[in-house]
């Protein structure tokens, strides 16, 4: 036997698995090179031994019972044994062993493979597709997963039901464009933090990309505690996220789907879900919202008409620039237009933009109806040389960062002069604008375009605004006009503003002007542009022309709709 030990053995020291045999009695009557490294003794410290000493005992029981069972049977086994050492590190080992003969007598021939690295290659793996490495709360793979294990097409899952939820951080982007992205991640592992100290135990907390964020709860859980847990939720973005030199604020919005027995797929459920959550976000910051069928309808709608209105935005149909004149108080000559987005669809018919600019903001279409419109201004206004021309610029837009290239590019190609282009924006979109959005204002100022404040007054830092940011006009918004003859507090409000932009050097504009009555107080409190249903509707171009060449047609309306 030990002649054909001698002849095997310059083949199994040159294994690289931990190689061993086992006589009858299962002791160790040869080892490898590599099996005394693993064991830490010679191999004449070792022949005679079983090789289990300080091995737990149900380790040793479990080994044992393997080796029986290939001596007896003669039948190779392969398994994994996890081993801890000295230090308590695990390894992970996978054995094989079979049975030989050598000089007629049975042995048992053992390998042993450490695999710990690829077990842990693996279990890395697994946690990667499952979990979300910034946060390291579950993903949205993981989600999806647990949902189709909580709804079963037929019904037939017995759970008894559960809730999801979806979470958007509201304002996570300014975080992002002022602090830097290293910011924004800590603002979202903090909310993380957060998040997975007030849900139940047993909830699946993910983060889905971005700043959204879902909580999954398995099990009936009573609608008044839902809401208790959304008030918690909500609680959690009202301390400030502390970081570096700032305590930035953020606010979360919540939808809500309390899982019943008919929801049958996980993608009904997220849809749902998703319905709410746009309801919420729709209502304001730090809201929740259940989900109730009443959604369904709503939230159809306007995927009907954002798909409408990116249809009609590549095809270039059904958009047009509607334009309301601006008259110099001191004498009523037009001086200026005010291009106005609308849309009339095959078969929505005409569409207010109360409903469709909303909407392109929303969902992004607003960066291109908002070149479109400056375009076809610029190329509709480009023959009457004596008028500027005011658009509207949406928060959105001014956040691209490419916007002001885009307007400069736009005005060289349709030859329209900047200084006969005016951008209305709104002060609560300047005060909330980020410095990337302030560099571009700078910019489009010194090529010539001007920039107007619209619906002035409407804020909550008006008159601090005019201090710190270089404007060229404001607009006073209609509610004010509307009761400028009625109410004294209105009254002195439009008077110090006209008062304040005459010595700021500023064209002070008012809005939605109606009556005579109106526009004398306007004039006297030193207001030095009107505009309004008094002067003219909002107009198509040909019928601005027919204006403009005093045709003697009578374009004042009250019953048509300004905006």
């Amino acid at each position: 036997m030990f002649n054909n030990l001698a002849v095997c053995q310059a083949v199994l020291n040159a294994l690289p698995d931990a190689t061993f045999l086992k006589d009858e009695n299962y002791r160790l009557v040869f080892l490898n090179r590599r099996a005394c490294e693993l064991f830490g003794k010679t191999a004449e410290e070792l022949i005679g031994q079983t090789a289990l000493d300080g091995l737990d005992a149900l380790l040793v029981s479990h080994i044992q019972e393997r080796d029986r069972q290939v001596m007896e049977t003669g039948e190779p086994v392969e398994y994994e044994e996890r081993v801890s050492g000295q230090d308590n590190q695990i390894t992970t080992f996978m054995v094989r062993s079979s049975r030989i003969l050598l000089n007629a007598q049975p042995y048992i021939l053992i390998s042993l493979n450490d695999i710990s690295v690829l077990r842990e290659s693996e279990a890395q793996t697994r946690y990667l597709a499952y979990h979300d490495i910034l946060t390291g709360l579950h993903n949205r793979t993981a989600l999806y997963e647990d949902l189709n294990h909580v709804v079963v097409p037929g019904g037939t899952s017995g759970q008894t039901g559960g809730l999801l939820m979806l979470m958007d951080l509201d304002g996570f982007k300014n975080i992002n464009d002022t602090y830097g992205h290293q910011a924004g991640d800590f603002v979202l592992c903090e909310f993380a933090r957060r998040l997975q100290h007030v849900v139940p135990e047993e909830s699946l907390v993910a983060r889905m990309g971005g700043d959204e964020f879902a909580l999954l709860i398995r099990g009936d859980l009573p609608r008044q505690d839902a809401e208790l847990l959304c008030r918690k939720i909500v609680k959690q973005t009202q301390s400030p996220f502390t970081i570096t030199g700032a305590s930035p604020f953020v606010t979360v919005s919540v939808g809500v789907i309390q899982i019943a027995e008919s929801d049958t797929t996980a993608g009904e459920l997220m849809r749902k879900a998703d319905a709410a959550l746009y309801e919420a976000k729709r209502k304001g910051k730090n809201v929740h919202c259940f989900y109730s069928e009443s959604l369904d309808a709503s939230l159809t709608s306007k995927r009907r008409m954002e798909k409408a209105l990116a249809s009609a935005l590549s095809r270039n149909v059904g958009i047009s620039c509607a334009y309301q004149p601006l008259v110099r108080a001191s004498d009523k000559t037009i001086i200026g237009v005010e291009a106005l987005a609308r849309w009339e669809d095959p078969v929505l018919g005409e569409v207010s933009p109360v409903q469709f600019v909303p909407l392109a903001e929303e969902t992004g279409l607003i960066i291109p109806l908002g070149k479109f419109i400056l375009r076809q201004a610029c190329r509709e206004m480009r023959r009457w040389d004596a008028l500027s021309v005011s658009v509207n610029v949406s928060p959105i837009q001014l956040r691209d960062g490419a916007f002001a290239r885009m307007v400069l590019e736009l005005l060289v190609e349709e030859d329209f002069p900047p200084q006969r282009l005016e951008l209305e924006l709104t002060e609560t979109a300047i005060m909330n604008s980020d410095a990337n959005s302030k560099d571009q204002l700078i910019a489009l100022r010194l090529a010539g375009v001007r920039i107007s404040l619209d619906d002035f007054g409407t804020g909550y830092s008006s008159l601090s605004l005019l201090k710190d940011i270089v404007v060229d006009s404001v607009k006073i918004d209609r509610s004010f006009v509307q009761f400028v003859t009625q109410l004294k507090d209105t009254a002195a409000i439009v008077t110090a503003v006209s008062n304040l932009g005459v010595k700021l050097n500023l064209q002070v504009i008012a809005e939605g002007v109606e009556t005579v009555e109106q526009q004398q107080f306007l004039v006297d409190a030193g207001c030095t542009q009107l505009q309004g249903f008094l002067f003219s509707k909002p107009l198509t171009q040909e019928n601005l022309g027919h204006l403009l060449d005093g045709d003697g047609t009578d374009y004042h309306s009250t019953n048509a709709k300004e905006g």
